[in-house]
């Protein structure tokens, strides 16, 4: 509303009493914040009708957000060692969501001891993000020690931030999972084997 009385060169109280006045409604803080960040509309595509493979990538993007996502309230992210689970996890969020290229960005943390460029290079080679949107780190806790297990590319967290999309990717899972514990031959074979 600010904007709008800035625009038309009045106080916000005036733009408020005109829209009690002609009874038009309000968006909430959160509407206006997304619609002000995604002018151009959602900065992806939900699903509609999938070819077999979508499907069954549509199928793995799920349960690798169940089992390795972050459960935070605006961002997707997936994090990892293994390159394939980010490798797949992209791909859903590209040919399933149709996400905005530009919304991708990857963090990388490396052990101290290995080189950043080359934990950058790998990454965005193999994710096909631009260097520029892979933010490489060095990881500096005193009690680690270096070891056979450390990755010299490091672990890697894919992001992309959309409150709509992340909403919607929980109310995926949810029904995915929902359908599979309502089929009680499914679940009584999986406690006999």
């Amino acid at each position: 509303m600010m904007e709008i009385a800035n625009e038309l060169s009045v106080t916000h109280a005036k733009v408020l009493y005109w829209l009690k006045k002609y009874n038009i409604s309000r968006r909430s803080w959160r509407e206006s914040a997304y619609i002000k960040q995604n002018p151009k509309g959602d900065p992806f595509v939900l699903p509609n009708k999938l070819s077999s493979f979508k499907k069954e990538l549509l199928i793995a993007g799920l349960f690798l957000y169940w089992a390795e996502g972050s459960k935070g309230k605006n961002a997707i992210r997936l994090a990892n060692l293994d390159h394939r689970m980010l490798v797949i996890f992209s791909k859903f969020l590209r040919e399933v969501c149709q996400v905005n290229e530009k919304r991708l960005s990857l963090y990388v943390r490396v052990y101290k001891e290995f080189s950043l460029d080359l934990a950058q290079k790998y990454w965005s080679t193999l994710l096909n993000i631009p260097p520029a949107k892979v933010f490489v780190y060095p990881h500096t806790d005193r009690r680690s020690k270096a070891n056979k297990l450390w990755s010299k590319y490091g672990i890697a967290t894919l992001e992309f931030h959309s409150t709509k999309l992340k909403q919607w990717l929980d109310r995926a899972i949810e029904e995915y999972i929902d359908r599979l514990m309502e089929n009680k031959s499914f679940i009584r074979k999986e406690i006999c084997n």
